[in-house]
């Protein structure tokens, strides 16, 4: 049954359109206070996955590097492949505008945006990211994260989120959501990869 707020989100979103260049950030973005460890709540992608293929436990761990830039340890725990959990690298490159950064995805040298929209640092993060954008400069390739420090986020602080992810053009009930049930553990990782 599809409810009411259902309906005026879908709307609401399909009647948006959103310049990539007015994205805001978080305003006074501090790097220092962003690292560390995010699970993944929920996400969204332009691309359909099947729902046995959704990776679950998904976490990211964002520590500084000497040169500046950022690794971003990810693990998680694939359905398909039930030998345990994987580990990937992939940097994150900062730029002159605070939260406004590049992902360079499993470090295989193509680069996307990866914009911090909002945080409060310590509970949830909300990140965007175009691949590829449009003539017009709307998106043509968009992926967004719900990040926590936890492995739940509440319904208050879900709804901050919802208003957040309204503001990107976004249709919340699109957004896949990610199982949390146990940390991965990397002394059983069947694939790693390092850049």
């Amino acid at each position: 049954m599809v409810t009411f707020g259902c309906l005026i989100q879908n709307l609401v979103a399909s009647n948006c359109t959103l310049r990539v260049d007015s994205i805001q950030v978080e305003t006074n973005f501090t790097l220092d206070m962003y690292l560390g460890r995010w699970y993944e709540i929920k996400w969204f992608s332009d691309m359909y996955f099947p729902p046995d293929q959704l990776y679950h436990d998904y976490s990211q761990v964002l520590s500084r590097r000497q040169g500046g830039n950022i690794t971003a340890t990810s693990h998680i725990r694939d359905p398909v492949n039930t030998q345990g959990c994987a580990l990937f690298y992939s940097t994150i490159i900062l730029t002159d505008i605070p939260g406004k950064m590049l992902m360079n995805r499993l470090n295989q040298g193509k680069l996307a945006d990866y914009w911090v929209v909002k945080t409060d640092y310590s509970n949830y993060a909300v990140v965007y990211e175009c691949k590829e954008q449009n003539p017009d400069n709307t998106c043509k390739t968009t992926m967004s994260w719900v990040l926590s420090r936890h492995r739940k986020l509440s319904d208050t602080l879900m709804a901050e989120v919802g208003h957040v992810i309204d503001s990107l053009c976004l249709n919340e009930a699109q957004f896949y959501t990610t199982t949390q049930t146990l940390d991965c553990s990397t002394s059983t990782d069947w694939r790693n990869v390092q850049d």
